[in-house]
């Protein structure tokens, strides 16, 4: 019997080492699994940070060349405003210019009309009165 409690003692004791080792090697597998996790967790939290740094980033480059954009089009907007304002204003004096010459050539062709019809009335009136001398002698 003592044989059979000495292969018992055995068998307990080498459960027993067994145990042991098993929860030393699952205690290590938990620490290393913290670790990992740790350092995942790390990981994480610097590519969400690096990541929010070049999205800053590119929202500040994009301002940029928005501002760069819209500016360059005011630039232009002034320009073609100033362009038709100048051309709108040409136009204006070009008009007037017309106006003035066509009221100028107006009022000639009425004064010419005005002195054919003086000098019609007086030649008539001349005819008037030497036919009126003539039938008067």
């Amino acid at each position: 019997m003592s044989d059979i409690s000495s292969i018992n003692n055995a068998k307990e004791a080498s459960t027993k080492r067994q145990t042991f080792e098993l929860r030393k090697l699952s205690s290590e597998r938990e620490v290393e699994i913290r670790k990992a996790q740790e350092k995942s967790v790390k990981e994480v939290a610097q590519v969400k940070k690096d990541y929010e740094l070049e999205l800053q980033k590119e929202k500040t480059q994009a301002e940029v060349k928005l501002s760069k954009v819209r500016n360059s089009y005011n630039k232009k907007i002034e320009e073609e405003t100033n362009r038709f304002e100048k051309l709108l204003g040409d136009l204006k004096q070009e008009q007037a210019d017309r106006v003035a010459d066509t009221k100028m050539s107006h009022e000639e062709q009425v004064q010419n009309q005005q002195d054919k019809h003086k000098e019609y009335l007086d030649k008539a009136t001349q005819k008037y009165e030497q036919e009126l001398t003539k039938l008067e002698t």
